[in-house]
């Protein structure tokens, strides 16, 4: 079954100057089209809250409708309707703009993300990505592992999908890991910085950005290069490439 990396809102920021993506992964199961995260969404670019279009101003976002998840499911010959499931690393507004743009989903998150989320007000959260109620489906952790890292494994998938726990960059983060033949693809959010630059980033700051998991993801990808690990904000020509 096809894993496919989708860049579901290009940024270009003055600070810092990296012209990145957001990653969506378009994942084939036995249950139709998964996707995890939805990236900006219709909405956001065609009638944008206050806050989100000063927010697309300041990332100087491309903007480009044909871009966001709906339409690029479209173009990779499915119907928005298949996509029955949602899995959220975590519900930032570049993340999850695309939710409401398929009302009809399952949509997986932390139940930590969901409560803090739910508790607290921030301009990193827009409700209007919520505002249409999604099915939300609630995930602690049980005490399982993938690999060495604590786990939960979504039941009656196939390929294999396992959810991991990463707070810190926000209460309720966590990276997917996906089987994908013999290999995994682990999309581990915003827990690792920009390309995987984990060396060019001070550890204080990625501390207090990302969280504290990037040397240890780092660590994990040098002794396991059967995974790979994508973080949520890659270079363009990776998008390309894929």
């Amino acid at each position: 079954m096809n894993i496919r990396f989708l860049n579901c809102g290009t940024m270009r920021p003055y600070f810092p100057r990296i012209q990145n993506g957001v990653t969506c992964l378009l994942v084939e199961t036995d249950q139709g089209p998964l996707l995890v995260d939805t990236g900006f969404g219709i909405r956001d670019y065609s009638s944008p809250t206050r806050s989100m279009s000063f927010f697309l101003s300041l990332m100087r976002s491309a903007r480009d409708v044909k871009k966001t998840a709906f339409h690029q499911v479209q173009r990779l010959g499915f119907k928005p309707e298949d996509v029955k499931h949602i899995i959220q690393t975590h519900l930032h507004l570049d993340h999850a703009g695309g939710l409401p743009d398929f009302p009809h989903a399952k949509v997986h998150v932390l139940r930590a993300e969901y409560e803090h989320v739910m508790s607290h007000r921030s301009w990193e959260y827009r409700p209007e990505h919520w505002a249409h109620e999604p099915d939300w489906v609630l995930h602690k952790i049980n005490g399982s592992r993938w690999y060495d890292f604590e786990g939960i494994k979504l039941t009656g998938f196939e390929p294999e999908i396992w959810l991991i726990p990463l707070p810190g960059h926000t209460p309720g983060h966590m990276a997917v890991a996906v089987k994908q033949g013999d290999d995994w693809v682990l999309h581990a959010g915003d827990s690792v910085p920009f390309d995987l630059k984990i060396d060019e980033v001070p550890a204080w700051l990625s501390r207090k950005v990302l969280g504290p998991h990037g040397p240890r993801i780092q660590t994990f990808m040098k002794a396991h290069p059967e995974v790979q690990v994508v973080g949520s904000h890659m270079s363009l020509s990776f998008y390309e490439k894929t």
